[in-house]
C-alpha cells in the first residue's frame, strides 16, 4: 500500500513539473497503472479508498456556488439527453466489439457500458463473458479517458492550478473539523442507502450545503488536498492487475477504438446540451463522458468545472446502468440457454444421423 501511494506521488510530482492540468490524478494513475503492469502487486485497501473518496468529496463540495443552485433548473432536460446517449454508447460499442472485433456476444456487451464496474462484473460473471477481457477493456476506458482530458486541457491551453479550493480564504481549524464531522456523516448515510459514490457524494452535499448558506468559509488547505489526489490517482491505477498485461495487446486495439466512438457519441450529447441549455461545453462534456463517477467529479472540480453538476450526471448514469444490467445478464443467460439447447439437438440429431 505505502509503495502504491509512493508511486502515485512520484508520478503526480513529474505530471505537477510539467505542469499538466489535474498532474496529481493523472501522472499518480500513469505511474500505478503501468508498474502494475511491469508486474508490481498495487494495493489500496477498501478502508482507505473509502477515506480518500470522503476526503475529495468535501474538497469537491468547496467548487459548489450559488449559480449552481440556478442552475439545478435545466438538469432534467440535460438527464434525458444523458439517457439516450448512455444506450447509444453502450449499442454502438456493442457493434464494434462484435462485428468489427470478433469478440463474443456477451463479452461485447459488458465491455460497452459505459460506467458501473462494479455491477457491469457481477452480472457479467452470471453469464458465459470473458471476465478478464470485460475488466481490462472498462479499465482501460477509464485510464485513457483520465489522462486524455488533462491533456486536452493542456494542449487547448487551459493551465488550471489543480488547487482550487477556496485558497484565498483562511484556514480556520474548528470549521475544518465540523466541515469533515458532518462530511463523514453524510458519506456513511448515503452508503448506507445504497446510493452510488455515497462516501463522496454524501461529503459533497454536507460540503455545499456549508458554504452556500456561508456557515462555513474555511479554506481546505493543500497539505489535505494533494495527498488525496495522490490517493485517487492510487485507486484508478490499480484497477489493471498485473496478470492483465497478457491481455493487453489483445484487447488495447478493440477497445481504443470503442473507447473513440464513445467519446464521440458522448461529444454529441453534450454539444446538444449546450446549444439547448447554454451550459459551458466543457461542463457537458465532463458530465457526459464515459467514465467512473468519483474520478470524474474531482478531475472536474480541478479544472475548475462545477463539481455538482458532473456528479449528479454521472449519478444518473450510474442509476440507468444499475437498473439495466440485471436485466441485460437475465437476458443474454435465457440466450446462452437457448444456445446450449440448440447445439444439443443438433449434436443428437447428427449422432442419430
Amino acid at each position: 500500500m505505502l509503495a502504491t501511494l509512493a508511486i502515485s506521488a512520484t508520478g503526480g510530482f513529474l505530471f505537477s513539473l510539467a505542469g499538466v492540468p489535474a498532474a496529481w490524478i493523472a501522472g499518480g494513475m500513469l505511474a500505478v497503472a503501468a508498474t502494475t503492469l511491469a508486474g508490481f502487486d498495487s494495493d489500496m485497501p477498501t478502508p482507505l479508498r473509502d477515506l480518500v473518496f470522503l476526503v475529495l468529496g468535501v474538497i469537491a463540495g468547496t467548487g459548489v456556488n450559488p449559480a449552481t443552485i440556478h442552475q439545478m433548473v435545466s438538469w432534467p432536460i440535460s438527464f434525458v439527453i444523458l439517457v439516450v446517449t448512455v444506450f447509444l454508447v453502450a449499442l454502438s460499442g456493442y457493434v464494434f466489439f462484435s462485428r468489427f472485433c470478433g469478440w463474443d456476444r456477451n463479452s461485447a456487451l459488458f465491455a460497452s457500458l459505459p460506467g458501473a464496474l462494479s455491477f457491469v462484473l457481477a452480472a457479467a460473471e452470471m453469464t458465459n463473458a470473458d471476465m478478464r477481457r470485460v475488466a481490462v477493456a472498462q479499465s482501460l476506458r477509464l485510464i485513457v479517458l483520465l489522462e486524455a482530458l488533462p491533456a486536452a486541457a493542456w494542449i487547448s491551453g487551459i493551465h488550471p492550478s489543480g488547487m482550487p479550493s477556496r485558497t484565498d480564504a483562511p484556514v480556520i481549524p474548528l470549521e475544518l473539523l465540523l466541515l469533515y464531522a458532518l462530511g463523514a456523516v453524510g458519506g456513511l448515510i448515503l452508503n448506507r442507502l445504497r446510493i452510488p459514490g455515497g462516501i463522496m457524494l454524501g461529503g459533497l452535499t454536507v460540503a455545499a450545503v456549508l458554504y452556500v448558506s456561508g456557515a462555513v468559509t474555511t479554506a481546505v488547505p493543500t497539505w489535505i488536498l494533494v495527498p488525496a489526489l495522490i490517493g485517487l490517482g492510487a485507486v484508478a491505477g490499480c484497477r489493471l492487475r498485473p496478470e492483465d498485461r497478457h491481455l493487453l495487446k489483445s484487447t488495447l486495439a478493440s477497445a481504443s477504438g470503442a473507447f473513440v466512438v464513445a467519446v464521440v457519441i458522448s461529444a454529441a450529447g453534450a454539444g446538444l446540451v449546450t446549444w439547448l441549455l447554454g451550459v459551458p461545453i466543457e461542463q457537458t462534456f465532463m458530465a457526459f463522458a464515459p467514465g467512473a463517477l468519483e474520478a470524474l467529479t474531482i478531475l472536474a472540480f480541478t479544472l475548475h468545472i462545477d463539481p455538482a453538476y458532473v456528479a449528479a450526471h454521472h449519478v444518473v448514469r450510474f442509476m440507468v446502468l444499475a437498473f439495466s444490467v440485471p436485466l441485460i445478464a437475465r437476458w443474454l443467460m435465457r440466450l446462452d440457454a437457448s444456445d446450449a439447447a440448440r447445439a444439443e439437438a443438433q449434436a443428437a440429431g447428427s449422432g442419430k444421423g
